[in-house]
């Protein structure tokens, strides 16, 4: 005891409240510095995530050409799944030499309750799909075609990229009941149907 009893009466208290004001400013710099470089990682790695398409369509020519999106491990959310693809006329060093016009088919299976739209460009206002119906398969499998009437044009002067967002609901209804789903997957066909501008 006399020994501690000593040292608070060496202590300088004037210094000690300095010492302990830095102590405390430099404890909060430390930790504003790190919550920043946090937040800058994350939003770099969503923007990295928008920008990069869950699918890319070449088209160079009159051709077809079909791509799938998996949709896996979803669950009832307020919040849409996004998933975005892209069609081109140039693939690196290769470029489409006539002017293209596409159009787009989405077809979907029906094994979960989930809602659609789908965006051009940076206009997530405008759903282009305009209409959708069901048909079924030779096995008796239900799928489900979202039409869009729009037709795209890419011109061949120009290295050009149309960038689409296929917007999925799994609405919060079904939060009750999802286990029922568990597990279980749906698939989206999107395929580009392309054609010389005549």
């Amino acid at each position: 005891m006399e020994v501690i009893k000593n040292f608070l009466k060496n202590i300088n208290l004037n210094d000690f409240k300095n010492r302990l004001i830095i102590s405390v400013v430099f404890i909060i710099v430390i930790v504003t510095i790190f919550s920043i470089s946090f937040t800058q990682a994350r939003y770099e790695t969503d923007t990295t995530v928008r920008l990069s398409p869950d699918l890319a369509f070449f088209i160079a020519d009159v051709q077809s050409e079909t791509g799938q999106i998996r949709l896996d491990g979803m669950v009832p959310s307020a919040t849409p799944y996004l998933y975005t693809f892209n069609v081109s006329n140039y693939y690196k060093q290769k470029k489409a030499n006539v002017d293209l016009k596409y159009k787009i088919e989405i077809i979907t299976t029906t094994n979960m309750p989930l809602r659609y739209k789908a965006y051009h460009g940076d206009d997530m206002t405008t759903n282009i799909v305009s209409s959708q119906y069901y048909d079924t398969d030779s096995n008796g499998v239900y799928y489900q075609h979202l039409v869009i009437d729009s037709e795209y044009i890419l011109h061949y002067q120009n290295k050009e990229t149309d960038q689409f967002t296929l917007y999925v609901e799994y609405p919060l209804e079904f939060k009750n009941n999802y286990k029922e789903y568990a597990g279980i997957i749906d698939l989206v066909d999107i395929k580009v149907n392309a054609e010389q501008v005549v």
